[in-house]
């Protein structure tokens, strides 16, 4: 007997309904990881911004070794800058402004603290220096709960 052929229906393929549910979870979970990836780039910003504060201020530790001389690391709170300064000849490196996203809060030395305006750090050719700390955080108000602060030694 002639039985009629019945096609063999190949069900290798995915549903709608599976399809929408996995680009639902997909949304789901780059919803909840994005904010975590987004603190996690702003501490590695001040992080860095701490670390290049750091090396300016070893830097003018150097050179003042060096060169046998005073040199003068200044900062504006204000403006979020800072350069050093060679009190001899008045020379000024370049001005260095601070990432956008991080601000240099505070200078505290002895028990008085600069909050804004200028403030200035001394390192002398035997090596030390006038010390304080320096408060590194971010700009926005509420993201204010992680901060740097670099100790600068008074005798190295």
């Amino acid at each position: 007997m002639n039985r009629p052929h019945r096609p063999i229906r190949n069900h290798g393929g995915f549903t709608l309904i599976e399809l929408i549910l996995v680009l639902v979870l997909m949304a789901l979970i780059a919803g909840l990881t994005t904010p975590f990836v987004m603190s996690t780039l702003d501490r590695i910003q001040l992080q860095s911004e701490a670390r290049e504060i750091a090396a300016a201020l070893r830097f003018a530790r150097s050179q003042a070794i060096t060169l046998k001389t005073r040199i003068t690391f200044n900062g504006d709170l204000s403006n979020n800058q800072y350069w050093l300064t060679h009190p001899k000849n008045r020379e000024s490196t370049k001005v260095k402004s601070v990432d956008g996203a991080v601000r240099m809060s505070r200078y505290t030395v002895d028990q008085e603290s600069v909050d804004q305006g200028t403030f200035s750090i001394q390192f002398y050719p035997m090596g030390n220096s006038s010390g304080g700390r320096l408060r590194i955080e971010p700009s926005e108000i509420g993201k204010q709960r992680v901060y740097y602060v670099i100790t600068i030694d008074p005798i190295t």
